[in-house]
């Protein structure tokens, strides 16, 4: 995380059409943050204008993976990751990273990493709301941000942040120019436009 807002200031940002619910919050915080958000229906979307990519944080497993599948653009982010370009997912959008979710057994995700997503042991039943982030990252280190989720990453070989709520489980992953966050950036004020602006230059 080394950008600065004059970095991204006018970079087109494809937003992947999961279908799966209201992406008003995401594109205003993309549009605040000087970004130009695009939404991206098929994978013909994804031009070479195209600086980078967000997987929106709305919806169920197993409905973002069907979405996913049925446009193609599964193999497009796959294809986005394996290239090393900037890349962002929220909420389920890090959870279809990995193999399989709890969430919905049997639906296969985009398995970019080893793992699967399990159902939380929270003291309520989503955990809605604002929680501490633990991180070797100075970005994402003691910062507050607000989640909405029931399941989780427990642990990974990718993990860049934990929180705990009932248990400890995963808020942050990392590889290369892959970033992606159980919690919403786009819902967590100035701290979450910080880390969009980190993440997408």
């Amino acid at each position: 995380m080394t950008g600065t807002a004059s970095d991204i200031k006018g970079k087109r940002v494809g937003v992947i059409n999961t279908k799966a619910g209201n992406l008003f919050s995401l594109f205003a915080c993309l549009k605040r943050i000087g970004l130009k958000p695009l939404m991206i229906d098929q994978p013909e979307d994804v031009d070479s204008e195209v600086d980078a990519l967000v997987v929106p944080g709305q919806g169920r497993f197993g409905q973002v993976m069907e979405q996913l599948n049925a446009s193609g653009l599964g193999h497009v982010i796959k294809d986005w990751i394996k290239a090393d370009k900037p890349l962002v997912g929220i909420c389920v959008g890090l959870q279809v990273l990995f193999e399989s979710s709890a969430e919905d057994p049997g639906v296969v995700g985009l398995s970019i990493f080893k793992g699967k997503v399990g159902r939380l042991e929270s003291p309520k039943q989503p955990m809605v709301g604002w929680a501490k982030l633990d991180s070797s990252n100075d970005i994402l280190d003691q910062k507050v941000v607000y989640f909405v989720n029931s399941y989780g990453v427990k642990s990974s070989e990718v993990t860049s942040a934990t929180v705990t709520y009932g248990e400890e489980f995963v808020s942050a992953i990392n590889k290369g120019n892959l970033w992606a966050f159980q919690f919403h950036p786009e819902k967590s004020g100035a701290v979450g436009e910080e880390v969009m602006k980190q993440c997408l230059n």
